[in-house]
């Protein structure tokens, strides 16, 4: 066989292998679809500080990766699951907000933080919040209340 011809199919195995091995790089598990929103009280003020967390979809079977957001100053977050802002899985998630206590509670005035939304927002059984992701971008607003 002449040299050229072996020196083609070489490349034509490296480029066909480089081919194969690439089509499987990069995945990273079951599709997620961008979600945004805001967290905020019933006057439309926003929860400036904690986040969201997602419960796994109600209507999946098995252990599911949970979604979870920061929550800026804005009230606004953004989801992820697998990377950066990547959103959540399809399917209806009930979900949680994570809201920080004041440091200064405890550091200046020594009394226990006083808690910043109402306890149960902190529950998945009992935040009562939940929504559907969609395929493609999915806008959401939570509200939550104040301590009682």
């Amino acid at each position: 066989m002449p040299e050229s011809c072996t020196r083609i199919h070489c490349l034509l195995f490296v480029a066909l292998s480089t081919l194969i091995c690439t089509q499987g790089c990069g995945t990273r598990g079951p599709k997620t679809y961008p979600v945004s929103g805001k967290v905020v009280f019933p006057d439309g003020a926003p929860l400036t500080t904690g986040g969201v967390v997602l419960c796994e979809s109600m209507a999946a079977k098995g252990t599911q990766p949970n979604a979870r957001g920061a929550i800026r100053s804005d009230g606004t977050f953004r989801l992820s699951t697998f990377g950066e802002s990547d959103g959540a899985l399809a399917g209806k998630h009930r979900a949680v907000v994570r809201a920080k206590r004041d440091a200064a509670d405890f550091l200046e005035r020594n009394i226990i933080p006083r808690p910043v939304i109402d306890p149960r927002f902190e529950d998945y059984e009992k935040s009562g919040l939940q929504f559907t992701v969609q395929p493609g971008n999915n806008e959401v607003t939570l509200v939550v209340e104040r301590p009682q």
